[in-house]
């Protein structure tokens, strides 16, 4: 086992991008890394990190795939929340697809988990939401989790608000996509983050529209999250796991392009482990893990 240390782990945001943070999971518990004290999870990183406070474990995360090679999960990640934004919303519309589809996506966890509230989770989860009312984080730690992983990943223009005590919630990206300094405020003395916005070197300008703003706002979340992690760095050790996508690498969901961002991601953090050892996790870094 490498290294000791109770750490917080923090799962990061970015839609069908959680598929690579599912292969960096299963990496770590297959190199026997101990689990997490305590989650923190933002978007699709709360959904993720639902399933792993639930089992921090290797069968959790074998569970998490399970999850990730639903009709549930291709059905909320069929097509880039970019692409159906810059298609067009009606006028009379503030989202393009219905709440339940990603209740059914919860709900699919769930029935694998067996685990339908905060408290049932067997470490500590915070869920974090951005509290449209008042323009800054909502972090949900107690009571159902269905509600709170709806707000957490309510994608602006893609999925309606969340309704939680009287208050408009949306995706926790929009705030903090790697929720850094939740863990930090929380009194985490080290973290572990798997971030997901870091993107390959662009060979040519983007195509369109829609990847001009995919590729600017993937290089927004990714440089706030540098930032953060500057910032906090001389108050916890932070060690930071960024799987290197391309922006529209996951515009479209299949099956077998999910089982292989997955698996490479999987690679690449075996790679790095073996290479490094409980190097890694001796000082604050952020690795790059270039998928294959």
């Amino acid at each position: 086992m490498f290294g000791s240390a109770r750490r917080t782990w923090v799962l990061g945001g970015g839609g069908a991008r959680g598929a690579a943070q599912v292969g960096v999971l299963q990496a770590l518990f297959e190199a026997n890394i101990e689990g997490p004290a305590a989650v923190v999870g933002t978007s699709v990183g709360a959904l993720n990190g639902a399933s792993i406070a639930a089992y921090p474990s290797l069968a959790g995360t074998m569970m998490l795939r399970e999850v990730w090679m639903s009709r549930q999960a291709l059905s909320v990640f069929q097509a880039h929340p970019l692409g159906i934004i810059v298609s067009g919303v009606r006028r009379d519309q503030l989202s393009a697809f219905p709440q339940r589809n990603v209740r059914r996506l919860i709900d699919r966890a769930q029935a694998l988990t067996g685990i339908t509230t905060f408290e049932q989770l067997r470490v500590p989860l915070a869920v974090v939401a951005t509290d449209l009312n008042a323009g800054k984080p909502a972090v949900f730690r107690s009571g159902d989790l269905t509600p709170a992983l709806l707000a957490s990943t309510a994608i602006p223009g893609v999925f309606p608000m969340v309704r939680i005590n009287d208050r408009e919630h949306l995706d926790g990206g929009i705030v903090q996509n790697t929720a850094l300094n939740i863990a930090v405020d929380d009194g985490a003395k080290e973290i572990l983050a798997i971030s997901l916005m870091a993107g390959g070197e662009y060979e040519r300008a983007p195509a369109g529209f829609g990847e001009l703003i995919a590729r600017t706002l993937q290089l927004s979340l990714h440089h706030q999250m540098l930032s953060d992690y500057e910032r906090l760095r001389q108050r916890c050790r932070i060690v930071v796991f960024c799987p290197v996508t391309t922006p529209t690498a996951t515009w479209e969901m299949k099956r077998e392009h999910v089982e292989a961002v997955m698996e490479s991601s999987r690679v690449a953090m075996a790679a790095l482990l073996h290479q490094r050892g409980s190097r890694l996790f001796r000082h604050s870094g952020i690795h790059y893990l270039q998928l294959s």
